[in-house]
């Protein structure tokens, strides 16, 4: 008799229910058992969340729409993240998705910015992006069809969602056990090993389930790999010492914003999430820099709460950092339990669902399930390490003046790969980033600029390097039409509450 292999997820949540959703939906029932066990003693962190863009071709692998998951997580779209006092109080840019302008006769947008830009006045980026112009226009549309012919603006906007967190793993719960997966609500009480494996677990209701893959969803715990099986964590604390988080809901939005908000506090950033029944809110700070009393008072002055409502806040604590080996023995980590970045660029989903499909299509692709150990690991890391990276260049490049937190992070030693790029950068506006990198050139080139890397040299930096440049009126025309264009074709664009009251009734 032919005998499935069976993976037994453990942990529910974002992560568990991405997961059995991702092998439910990709796995042959003939051949593959897929099982989720739920402990009711574990409370999911279940706050707002944020996406970015790949998250749309996760929905066309489950067959989801758009509408179908804005219906079903209470969601809103996003363009971008708005950045505001990061590189100094006062100061404001967007990270936007999707390019930055276009180029000009063979010659990048980034090349002709940073040798004229500063001479023909202009300082900020935001208007050249479609995307950071329909974001604070309060503009949205769903993706255009892309011809790659021309400059054409509404081609440029690229967007994700907001979502609640919670509606989500419930959503892809039913979307789970429909299509297969069995769900048992159980407690863990002990994880049995034979031979460097996950052998079985033993539950509070005395029964012993074995399984031949285990995925760890157990979040920070790591009840598998990290605890068990004892995987080697590489901690980033020394680059990234946000360990801490002050959550608390507020009332909905009266104007739901199509991106999300991240203010500089004095030891950290809060971040503002617009949902369409609440507002999620957090402070993200560093337990070295601010005591948690001093931290609730400084996010209640900045949300205006009440004493009332600001009992409401609470405490989660973490280490940033991952797992060498995500993919150990028999059991894979997958979500917090392999690693952790602070969530400023809202990658923690996009690496949930990215890995969930990677470890289903070892399954059906893979041959020698160790070398397919290995490639996961390989990619895992390499993703963190550029996550990694683009966080804490956020933090190095700050402007602040007389504040321990901001100081301390100016005045850190950084990987040397990190200080590679910024120092290629300030000499020739160029980054030398790897094929498949999760932040493209022009997410690096929004972010350095924003929080002004520049702004104590010349900004000429790219003249030195092409020689085809043009001259400095055809440029100035050159900005003027891309500004233009981009503003022309947003205008008539339906406004973001409307785009979601249309999918609701639809």
């Amino acid at each position: 008799m032919f005998m499935k292999t069976k993976i037994l997820i453990a942990g529910g949540g974002s992560a568990g229910w991405i997961t059995a959703a991702v092998l439910s939906k990709g796995l042959p029932a003939q051949k593959y058992q897929i099982e989720l066990i739920e402990s009711q003693d574990v409370a999911p962190i279940g706050v707002g969340e944020a996406s970015i863009p790949p998250i749309f071709q996760f929905l066309t692998y489950l067959e989801v729409s758009p509408a179908e998951f804005i219906k079903q997580t209470g969601g809103t779209f996003k363009y971008g993240i708005d950045f505001e006092g990061w590189g100094s109080p006062g100061r404001r840019y967007m990270h936007a998705f999707g390019p930055v302008g276009t180029h000009f006769e063979g010659i990048t947008f980034a090349d002709i910015w940073l040798a004229y830009a500063e001479q023909l006045g202009f300082k900020n980026l935001i208007p050249f992006s479609s995307s950071a112009v329909a974001a604070y226009k309060g503009k949205f549309s769903l993706p255009k069809a892309r011809s790659g012919v021309g400059f054409k603006p509404l081609e440029q906007l690229f967007s994700a969602f907001h979502f609640d967190a919670g509606r989500l793993a419930n959503f892809l719960k039913d979307y789970a056990i429909k299509k297969g997966c069995i769900w048992r609500q159980d407690h863990i009480a002990s994880v049995n090993q034979h031979n460097q494996k996950i052998d079985s677990l033993t539950l509070a209701s005395g029964q012993t389930v074995t399984a031949d893959y285990f995925a760890d969803c157990t979040g920070q715990v790591g009840l598998f790999n990290k605890q068990t099986l004892n995987g080697e964590f590489l901690d980033w604390r020394s680059w990234l010492p946000c360990d801490s988080a002050l959550v608390v809901p507020t009332d909905r939005l009266e104007h739901l914003p199509p991106y999300t908000k991240s203010v500089a506090m004095s030891a950290g950033w809060r971040w503002q999430i617009p949902l369409q029944n609440r507002t999620g809110n957090g402070y993200v700070f560093s337990s070295q820099f601010i005591t948690q009393k001093h931290a609730e008072k400084e996010l209640q002055a900045a949300l205006k709460l009440s004493d009332q409502n600001a009992q409401k806040m609470r405490l989660i604590q973490f280490k940033t950092g991952y797992l060498k080996k995500p993919w150990q023995a028999n059991s894979i980590a997958i979500g917090l339990s392999a690693g952790f970045a602070e969530p400023l660029e809202s990658t923690s989903i996009h690496l949930i669902y990215k890995y969930a499909i990677e470890l289903k299509n070892a399954f059906i692709y893979g041959r020698d399930m160790q070398q397919e150990a290995d490639d996961f690991n390989l990619k895992f890391e390499q993703d963190m390490l550029d996550i990694r990276d683009f966080l804490i260049a956020h933090y190095k490049i700050n402007q602040y003046k007389n504040n321990d937190f901001w100081s301390s992070r100016q005045n850190m030693a950084i990987p040397d790969r990190l200080g590679q790029k910024l120092n290629s950068f300030k000499q020739s506006g160029q980054i030398d980033l790897p094929t498949g990198t999760l932040f493209s050139y022009y997410s690096w080139f929004q972010v350095l600029l924003g929080q002004g890397i520049l702004d104590d040299q010349n900004q000429q930096v790219a003249a030195l390097e092409c020689q085809k440049l043009p001259d400095k009126q055809i440029a100035d025309q050159f900005f003027k039409t891309i500004y233009q264009k981009i503003h022309q074709a947003t205008e008539p664009l339906s406004a973001h509450q409307a785009v979601l009251r249309d999918l609701q009734l639809n």
